[in-house]
């Protein structure tokens, strides 16, 4: 079975297979799993514990390395520190050599986002890693790295679904030439079950995954979906044989987020391009009702 078609968003593969929180047999199963149906992007993190796995799994797949695509992150414990050159290294040890794609995980404090910029800028001249990028950045924060690496930023990872409103990073990311990589874009299964999306996937036959993976995508957005399930992988790869004809965004964004997140997770908004946690779910009004779970 030849593998199927994935394009690429600014040289990076639009569908790739998220990893978290997948870590030992089932962390390289899934890997193993979906480079054997096509997946050639795969995504990893220091923070994730599964390096290692996923080396391991990419070193066994029998595809050569410079036919995939690795991401991984560097953890917020490192960025700004002087951990990081010597995490970088032991990412790329696990992984078996330099990432195709390395981020900063999240934005550190403020007063460190100069000097975490600079030592990701020399990872990248020490041959760590193709292209480097940033997750998490707010869109201030965003104008900032492009400026400070002189538009080396390949990207800016963020969660990115039609459960949350990120038309203003996206605005940005457009404007500044870079993609966006969705992680969690389904939302852990949330972002499937309005009303919207499921008319939308019986009218055109197709699951409600696939419905919303091709809307993130026609956006010229990065999707990285997390499965175990040979099933579901197979069929996130089938999103780009059709085009959805009704738009699957709108009153579902702050709603529903709200409503999912405010019993069980502290909230964050973003506010002059600072994370601020805060208890009260009201309070998300003072930041233009911009909101980001933190999980």
């Amino acid at each position: 079975m030849s593998a199927p078609s994935i394009p690429a968003i600014h040289g990076i593969p639009a569908l790739g297979l998220g990893t978290f929180p997948l870590t030992g047999e089932a962390c390289r199963d899934a890997v193993g799993m979906a480079i054997e149906l096509g997946y050639r992007h795969i995504d990893t993190a220091q923070m994730y514990g599964n390096e290692k796995d996923v080396g391991r799994a990419i070193a066994k797949c029998g595809i050569p390395r410079r036919d995939l695509f690795i991401t991984t992150k560097v953890d917020p414990g490192n960025v700004g520190s002087n951990r990081f050159a010597d995490s970088v290294k032991k990412s790329m040890d696990d992984l078996g050599g330099p990432a195709d794609l390395l981020l900063i995980h999240w934005p550190p404090a403020e007063s460190e986002i100069d000097r975490s910029l600079d030592l990701l800028k020399a990872e990248h001249g020490r041959g760590m890693a193709k292209l480097i990028g940033v997750s998490n950045f707010s869109s201030g924060l965003l104008r900032h790295a492009v400026k400070r690496l002189a538009a080396q930023v390949a990207c800016n990872q963020v969660e990115f679904h039609p459960l949350l409103d990120q038309s203003k990073v996206l605005d940005v990311a457009s404007e500044l030439g870079l993609p966006l990589v969705a992680y969690s874009p389904l939302s852990r299964g949330a972002a499937l079950k309005p009303a919207a999306i499921q008319a939308i996937a019986a009218r055109l036959k197709r699951p409600p995954s696939e419905i919303v993976l091709r809307w993130i995508v026609q956006q010229g957005v990065i999707a990285i979906p997390m499965t175990s399930k040979r099933e579901n992988a197979a069929s996130n790869l089938h999103i780009f044989e059709f085009e959805p004809q009704t738009p699957v965004k709108g009153e579902y964004y702050l709603s529903e987020v709200v409503e999912r997140y405010a019993a069980k997770y502290p909230i964050a908004v973003v506010e002059e391009n600072i994370w601020i946690p805060i208890a009260n779910v009201d309070d998300i009004t003072r930041a233009e009702k911009k909101i980001c779970p933190l999980v």
